[in-house]
């Protein structure tokens, strides 16, 4: 099958038989289905959707995804305010809750739900879409918490280790802690690591310090906010290594879209997310090629499904096909949320 990883992946995912070729027409098809569904179970359960979709006949309303846009938007102030009115599973099923705090000193936390099967989601996505950029001789660095059950070092520790992927699991380190940088540099050096996946404002500090460890450091996959071209060509020019980004929010289940080995774009995770591009103000969806705010709908959560939600983000379609082959859409880089509110 041509294409990334993911579309296997996908493919298996969306029920085609082994070795069918994925096709839009499937994917659409398939996210259709779950769209509707999540809605009827959403207003079934959650006091939340309840209400926002009262103007919303699934069976008459929503008979392609363009009718999505008929459905109200979600946004961030609802869920902190309605956060869990938007549950749609009893609380003894709620494995995990992530709270969120706010950046200033107005404003509620916001709690984020899952079931033991929303964060299973997430280990299979990373246990398939890390095949992009490591195998089973590589001992990748998880730079990311990881102290917790369920946190996203944790989820993808997991999803490493069904691909037979060894990973030493650190954790985040501290900004301007030369101290911090020399330990990691040393445990680099000492293991041979080959793979590193971490924030890049962080990673890009250890490769300036650590220009020696271009011997062994293979791959570097960047998350958890906006990768600069600063950044990346840092770190691509003191380990001579490739680096891949990975875009996600943890209210999209921490996993969103990863770069395939093109890595001209993320390739979304398209089975369990649909993404749309809308303009902040009138909230129209834009065609492909024009920036504006990233807008996404799970389609396979249990606990918390987020429906039509603003995230913030500034991002865009790519139009062309993606040089790997792949049937799956193909997301330019996210830009900074704050250029969502810069806009004339």
């Amino acid at each position: 099958m041509a294409g990334t990883v993911l579309d296997a992946w996908v493919a298996r995912k969306i029920g085609l038989p082994e070795g069918a070729p994925l096709r839009r027409e499937d994917i659409e098809s398939y996210q259709l289905t779950m769209l509707r569904r999540t809605l009827k179970t959403a207003r079934a359960n959650s006091p939340f959707y309840a209400e926002r979709l009262s103007g919303i006949d699934v069976e008459t309303d929503i008979m392609s995804l363009e009718d999505m846009r008929r459905i109200p938007f979600t946004t961030e102030s609802d869920l902190r305010d309605s956060g869990p009115a938007m549950l749609c599973v009893p609380q003894k099923d709620v494995s995990r809750i992530v709270t969120l705090n706010t950046s200033g000193s107005e404003g509620s936390p916001k709690r984020i739900y899952f079931t033991e099967e929303d964060q299973e989601l997430t280990v299979d996505f990373f246990h398939h879409g890390m095949k992009i950029m490591t195998d089973e001789s590589d001992l990748l660095l998880i730079l990311l918490s990881c102290e917790r059950p369920g946190s996203v070092g944790d989820l993808l520790r997991q999803g490493l280790a069904r691909g037979g992927t060894r990973t030493i699991t650190y954790g985040p380190i501290p900004r301007n802690d030369d101290s911090e940088d020399a330990a990691v540099l040393s445990l680099m050096r000492e293991m041979n690591i080959s793979s590193v996946v971490g924030g890049p404002v962080e990673t890009a500090r250890l490769a300036r310090g650590g220009a020696d460890c271009a011997a062994s450091v293979r791959s570097v996959l960047l998350s958890t906010e906006y990768v600069s071209d600063e950044n990346r060509q840092t770190i691509e020019e003191c380990w001579n290594c490739k680096v891949f980004e990975h875009y996600g929010t943890t209210e999209s289940g921490l996993g969103g879209a990863m770069a395939c080995h093109m890595r001209e774009g993320y390739h979304p995770r398209e089975a369990d997310l649909i993404f749309e591009i809308t303009d902040p103000r009138s909230g129209q969806v834009l065609p492909d090629g024009e920036w504006g705010e990233v807008v996404f709908t799970t389609i396979t959560r249990r606990a918390m499904p987020f429906i039509r939600y603003r995230i913030g983000d500034v991002g865009r379609w790519l139009p062309e096909p993606c040089g790997c082959g792949s049937m799956l859409k193909r997301l330019d880089k996210i830009g900074d949320r704050a250029a969502i509110k810069r806009r004339p």
